[in-house]
């Protein structure tokens, strides 16, 4: 079933999601966990991958995702993970930005990046499609995050089971936690018990 590209998918404790084109930044770092409970990985294989996007309208035959594809997209999710967890205290993660770096470098001529001023706001957008192309149009999103101000507030539940991806919609960015009844409590929680030992 199709999927707008940019939706972040359901988000956890009713928190609401990253706002417009950064939407497809939160799902895709959200691909790592299924919210519905089961704890799987939704990038299982290339063909679970191909889906994803193809839902997406990221790429027109989900068959042609292969194993380097995958590979790449998931060192370019951990890369954006660790970016993530480092807005919260706004620290430097040069090796994760390296990371980022050189998949631009890799994908940037198959992308097929296109600046677009007309329709909205402007923006980078692919002008492909497939694998190459949907990291592109990630890596372009995150840009424009930078350039707009809005990328710190996507951050990773620090929570040592968690690492949700969330967007921190406080006055003063302070936000920890993907849901301060879950991840917020179970942290809360066992910190009291080792300082009851």
């Amino acid at each position: 079933m199709p999927v707008d590209r940019f939706d972040p998918g359901r988000q956890p404790a009713g928190r609401a999601p990253a706002p417009g084109r950064l939407g497809l930044v939160q799902a895709f770092l959200n691909s790592f966990w299924d919210l519905d409970g089961r704890g799987a990985e939704l990038w299982a294989d290339p063909a679970a991958y191909g889906a994803w996007l193809h839902e997406r309208g990221l790429a027109a035959d989900p068959a042609v995702v292969r194993p380097e594809d995958l590979a790449r997209a998931l060192e370019l999710r951990e890369a954006l993970r660790a970016l993530a967890l480092a807005n919260h205290d706004d620290a430097p993660a040069p090796a994760a930005e390296a990371v980022l770096d050189r998949i631009a470098a890799e994908v940037g001529p198959a992308a097929g990046l296109t600046p677009r001023f007309g329709d909205g706001p402007p923006r980078l957008d692919v002008g492909a499609d497939g694998p190459d192309a949907a990291l592109g149009l990630v890596l372009g999103v995150v840009l424009a995050a930078r350039w707009d101000g809005s990328w710190p507030r996507l951050k990773a539940c620090p929570h040592a089971h968690c690492g949700w991806a969330f967007y921190d919609r406080s006055r003063n960015r302070s936000s920890q936690w993907c849901s301060m009844r879950i991840c917020g409590n179970r942290t809360k929680a066992a910190r009291h018990r080792v300082r009851s030992l």
